[in-house]
């Protein structure tokens, strides 16, 4: 690469870097995010520097790239929300069920609901988006991969390490779904 190259794409992130954080921001409106994505916008010019004209049209490409992202960015989020809520309405349903068998004693369905989400709020951003892409809108790696841009490989590595930091954050749990599981089902 030459250091022409180097320093086009240099001034072009000097030049347009701030306006898109501003720009993605009108639909984000999380500085974390906007910065995420406006850095993926600008990785993903610095893989493709070679096939892309740095010199015309290159801020019409910019801010249809960032508005794409942070469009997607804003799906997957309310989809995952919506799944999360309606996974909480069900767990609310189940525990009423077993509240008419005097199983309420156990266990109160906030403090499970609280522990998953703190839980889940530790994981770092993109390891979260990925096990929310995987185990909450059963999404394959592949699928993430490619609405992500990043390889199969990071996308298996973010939900190893987000199962792993998952299952030892929330191991007192475990009995808890098996009284939950084992207490629901057998009563079927």
């Amino acid at each position: 690469m030459s250091n022409d190259l180097k320093n086009q794409y240099e001034q072009i992130f000097d030049d347009y870097y701030r306006r898109l954080l501003v720009h993605t921001l009108r639909f984000v409106q999380d500085e974390n995010e906007a910065e995420d994505i406006v850095a993926d916008v600008f990785c993903d010019l610095w893989k493709r520097i070679n096939d892309v004209d740095l010199k015309s049209g290159i801020a019409t490409y910019l801010y249809r790239a960032v508005s794409s992202r942070a469009l997607n960015h804003l799906r997957h989020k309310n989809v995952a929300a919506v799944r999360i809520e309606t996974l909480g309405a069900i767990n609310e349903k189940r525990l009423e069920f077993m509240d008419k068998n005097n199983i309420d004693d156990i266990i109160n369905s906030k403090d499970i609901d609280a522990g998953i989400r703190e839980a889940l709020s530790e994981l770092p951003d993109k390891c979260r988006q990925v096990f929310v892409l995987s185990y909450v809108n059963g999404l394959t790696s592949k699928d993430i991969a490619e609405a992500m841009n990043i390889s199969v490989r990071t996308v298996d590595a973010h939900i190893y390490k987000a199962l792993r930091l998952l299952r030892s954050r929330l191991k007192y749990l475990i009995s808890i779904i098996m009284i939950l599981y084992y207490g629901v089902s057998s009563s079927f």
